[in-house]
């Protein structure tokens, strides 16, 4: 570039070069005439989806986010209840149009891995789960089945869609919330009448837990001792909810915590890595909640709703979620 302007340089570290330092300087300069990339996004933060009829859908935002700023980032994903958040860090996001979308991790706010859709569900998919949502299986809640009216879990992947539906019949109606562990067993919450039903190895009729004591159904999680967290309200009626910490519940549960009284009207939360944080989406307040959390007890920490509505259905996830 300097031959263009008339005369040959000396080469670094020949008599009159500049010197090697001061040459490497002009040389980042003239790169950085046009700024520099701004570093990709954390590999950590909370998400938050809400339902309405435009917008991203899908926020994330700091992970500790007490001054109540703004989203880092979005997806332009609608999202109906539930958002989620797989070991790998990827997201999964369930539509109202049969459509589940998979974004890329562990960054807040990757690429889109693809979509694939339900194809047993007569109502639309609300929750979602998978240990890697990339290259394994996911597990997807819904309400009604086409068939039968009753809830189900559809099995599905990325590459290949959906290829088993696990249903119990009349005891599994309204599927709100799914969970699925490492080694493969899978939990539905349902409501009319509520229950959970535990499906060993994501697999078979399935069987209806006992020792339940939720009253309305809710979001589900595990915490990285292996126990179930277990939110209990429904959209019906939800002046008071409430969390519940199970061990076991294959299919009979210990109760081990709770209930635990939980902000506004909130059906759906979310552990962090280490479990010891727990973020509820609070849809009276349009707000993420943010608590700190054993399983033995919960505390109310602060809330966050900066780019958040009220009245709209929401979720919440930790990206990296709980190590269950």
């Amino acid at each position: 570039m300097l031959e263009g302007c008339g005369g040959s340089q000396p080469a670094i570290g020949a008599p009159g070069a500049v010197p090697q330092s001061s040459a490497i300087v002009m040389q980042a300069k003239q790169q950085a005439i046009f700024g520099i990339p701004a570093p990709p996004f954390g590999k950590s933060g909370i998400y938050a989806s809400e339902n309405l009829s435009s917008g991203p859908g899908v926020f994330g935002y700091s992970n500790n986010n007490r001054s109540n700023r703004p989203p880092i980032c979005s997806e332009n994903s609608q999202s109906t209840y539930d958002v989620a958040v797989d070991g790998e860090g990827n997201l999964i996001v369930p539509s109202s149009t049969n459509t589940i979308a998979v974004f890329k991790g562990p960054n807040m706010c990757g690429k889109k891995f693809g979509t694939f859709h339900t194809i047993w569900g007569g109502d639309y998919p609300v929750d979602a789960t998978s240990p890697n949502a990339a290259n394994g299986r996911i597990a997807v809640g819904v309400i009604q089945d086409d068939a039968s009216g009753d809830g189900s879990i559809e099995l599905c992947t990325l590459k290949g869609g959906c290829k088993t539906n696990l249903v119990n019949g009349s005891q599994m109606n309204l599927v709100f919330a799914v969970a699925m562990s490492k080694k493969g067993d899978c939990w539905a919450s349902s409501a009319t009448p509520t229950a959970l039903t535990y499906f060993k190895g994501c697999s078979g009729s399935g069987q209806t837990a006992t020792g339940y004591e939720n009253s309305d159904a809710g979001g589900l999680d595990i915490d990285k001792n292996g126990n179930l967290t277990s939110i209990s309200c429904s959209e019906a009626s939800c002046s008071t909810p409430v969390l519940y910490v199970y061990s076991e519940c294959k299919p009979a549960c210990k109760k081990i915590g709770g209930p635990f009284s939980l902000q506004g009207t909130s059906l759906y939360g979310h552990l962090n890595e280490d479990s010891t944080r727990f973020a509820v989406a609070d849809y009276e307040y349009g707000q993420i909640d943010v608590y700190r959390y054993t399983p033995a007890s919960i505390t109310y920490l602060y809330s966050f709703n900066d780019g958040l509505s009220a009245g709209a259905r929401m979720g919440a996830a930790y990206n990296p979620r709980s190590k269950e």
